[in-house]
């Protein structure tokens, strides 16, 4: 059997040609195994297979394309309902993100604040007063 010592990606499964040389094809999602319910992942386009087996030889299957690209596993188990922001979220979400900003560049300041470490000194004192 020539595809014993051949390997493929996953998503992939070896098959032999008409003259017995090994190529690797994407596996029908169908064909794998069968898979508890622990077992499940969740897909970055919001979709849950029901294992990494089913997740990348659908990603293989489209290949080439911009969802092909996109899919990637997001984490293990089903996916989770989210859903969308409301306006309020939306509107304060510019807001939270220099608040965060601010916290980090504290934080770096005040470790830093007795060396010339990762903040030079004009960074340090804009950090020390922000919304200036």
């Amino acid at each position: 059997d020539t595809c014993q010592n051949f390997h493929c990606k996953r998503g992939k499964v070896c098959h032999a040609d008409k003259q017995g040389k090994p190529h690797c094809i994407c596996q029908d999602p169908a064909a794998c195994p069968p898979t508890k319910d622990y077992e499940h992942v969740c897909g970055t386009d919001n979709k849950t297979y029901d294992g990494t087996c089913q997740l990348f030889s659908t990603k293989c299957q489209l290949e080439g394309t911009k969802m092909g690209r996109q899919l990637h596993l997001d984490y293990m188990g089903s996916c989770k309902y989210i859903p969308p922001c409301t306006d309020y979220e939306v509107n304060q979400f510019p807001l939270r993100m220099r608040d965060w900003l601010k916290n980090i560049l504290i934080q770096y300041y005040e470790r830093d604040l007795n060396t010339s470490g990762i903040l030079t000194e004009k960074q340090r004192n804009k950090v020390s007063n922000p919304f200036q």
